[in-house]
């Protein structure tokens, strides 16, 4: 008897702990906004086939155990994620084909309410061109809500239909679109990721925003 309530004692303070880290006002305060949503229609995406960390809360803060199965084996890469992954075109127009790299910031804290990945997506459009871009994911947001409709018995039901991932990186980094090749060389432009918690087909969405450079009157 006088174990069960040492344990029950335990795992009510774990999750006293846990509700008042997320409750934290300075999180509230000092945490990432997503970037405003709306700059160009999104993409749906799957990302099945990857090989790397997962994006469950140990594994964002750096404890989580690897899966075996998809793990990298060098010890560098131990906090990777890296897949491929087909971006639907319109009826008749080819998929873009992207390479996506996350890694582990090294900005995350709980505290802060920082819970990210330093995302680097290398997109190739067949025949047109490629571009290469930069952004960066908080997934506080969903991690939060996640702890609490579990609390309250509903999963993923209780669970926004979207979360755009995408926010501002917590240091100056560049982020956007960096670098673009053929038809698109010379373009800049912006990229978002969005998750959907409830939806297994898809359950990712990517909108990118590509601006053309400005006209030369030579």
């Amino acid at each position: 008897m006088r174990l069960a309530i040492i344990v029950l004692g335990f795992v009510l303070g774990i999750l006293a702990g846990a509700g008042l880290l997320l409750l934290n006002p300075l999180a509230f305060m000092g945490g990432l906004s997503p970037l405003p949503a709306d700059i160009a229609p999104a993409k749906a995406y799957r990302w099945d086939a990857y090989r790397g960390i997962g994006t469950g809360v140990a594994d964002l803060v750096g404890f989580g155990a690897p899966d075996r199965k998809v793990a990298l084996k060098a010890p560098a890469l131990a906090h990777v994620r890296i897949g491929i992954i087909v971006l639907p075109a319109g009826e008749g127009t080819p998929a873009a084909l992207a390479v996506k790299v996350s890694t582990l910031s090294g900005e995350n804290s709980l505290w802060r309410a920082r819970l990210g990945t330093d995302d680097t997506w290398s997109i190739l459009w067949p025949g047109e061109g490629s571009a290469f871009a930069a952004s960066y994911s908080n997934f506080w947001t969903l991690v939060r809500d996640t702890f609490f409709a579990t609390a309250r018995g509903g999963g993923r039901d209780l669970l926004a239909p979207q979360y755009a991932v995408s926010a501002p990186p917590p240091v100056d980094d560049p982020t956007g679109v960096t670098g673009a090749s053929g038809r698109y060389a010379g373009f800049t432009g912006e990229i978002r990721d969005f998750f959907y918690p409830g939806d297994p087909n898809p359950d990712w969405a990517l909108a990118i925003k590509m601006n053309p450079p400005p006209v030369s009157t030579r």
